[in-house]
């Protein structure tokens, strides 16, 4: 039988897909269709509402480079973390003022003429992500600071999917949008801020668990205190050491940090003081929120 012969066969897609992911020598990868939940306006109160969130720009320096793509949408979350209802989503393309880099068109397919004359409305944008109980983003250290610059908003509690959940201990590999989809059997088409949002939505409803969702892992973790040590006056000399450790280098106050879960904060200050300092000091620490962590370092 020749392949286009195979095409007009009366058979519905959905039964073949179902058939073949049977056979142990395949696996079937869907497409993401746009998430519609529940009925718009009618939530429970015990109901968390998040905003979802994404954003591309003409680079990564938050200071000097621009969005010219934002895209919301809120969701209210039921108690085990299943997204209950989905809000209306909400996309913008903003004009930089400045052309669009070569590499980001190529990337995003946004052009110079795409983004002409656009621009974010901002009290909308304002209103859905500042009304809502939480942010959530893919990497919120790269989003919350364009869109706190932007929209001058702060102080808005910020949860992460790519940081805020040890993907591997839940039996994944790699912590990419399209990599953790894959696994969980769908695919899309990335790289727009409002395609990514829907398939952010359909990553976080997947269950982890009986009674827990990838929603529901990442808002326990958030919420709980975290604590940021600071490598201050450490020598060169421990460089490779602090980066083998898991320290990152802030070119702006310049030095190394590391942020470290409650119950590891302890271990982490004794490494830290043999290892940096000789067992003479202590590095400086502080405790982190979720309405202070990702936000850009002063």
């Amino acid at each position: 039988m020749r392949p286009e012969e195979l095409v007009q066969l009366p058979v519905p897609a959905a039964t073949l897909a179902k058939a073949l992911a049977r056979h142990e020598d395949y696996r079937v990868v869907r497409r993401i269709r746009r998430m519609v939940r529940g009925q718009v306006g009618f939530h429970r109160k015990d109901e968390l509402c998040v905003c979802v969130l994404d954003c591309e720009t003409t680079g990564t320096d938050y200071q000097a480079d621009k969005i010219i793509e934002l895209a919301v949408q809120r969701v209210y979350v039921a108690a085990d973390g299943a997204i209950a209802m989905t809000g209306k989503p909400r996309n913008w393309l903003e004009d930089p003022g400045v052309p669009i880099p070569a590499e980001i068109s190529r990337i995003t397919g946004l052009t110079d003429a795409d983004v002409k004359g656009r621009a974010i409305s901002e009290g909308e944008a304002r209103g859905i992500i500042s009304s809502a109980d939480a942010v959530l983003s893919h990497n919120a250290a790269f989003d919350r600071p364009f869109v706190e610059k932007r929209l001058g908003l702060s102080g808005l509690a910020w949860i992460c999917s790519l940081n805020d959940i040890d993907w591997r201990e839940c039996g994944f590999e790699g912590r990419s949008l399209a990599q953790l989809l894959w696994q969980c059997g769908w695919f899309y088409e990335a790289h727009r801020a409002s395609v990514d949002v829907n398939a952010l939505l359909h990553l976080l409803d997947q269950r982890l668990s009986p009674g827990k969702t990838v929603m529901k892992e990442l808002l326990d973790r958030a919420q709980r205190p975290t604590w940021v040590i600071e490598a201050l006056g450490a020598p060169f000399s421990a460089r490779a050491d602090l980066k083998a450790r898991g320290y990152r280098w802030d070119s702006v106050v310049r030095f190394w940090w590391k942020e470290v879960p409650d119950e590891s904060l302890r271990d982490e200050l004794d490494w830290a003081s043999l290892t940096i300092y000789g067992g003479l000091e202590t590095p400086p620490h502080r405790a982190v929120t979720w309405t202070e962590r990702y936000a850009a370092r002063a």
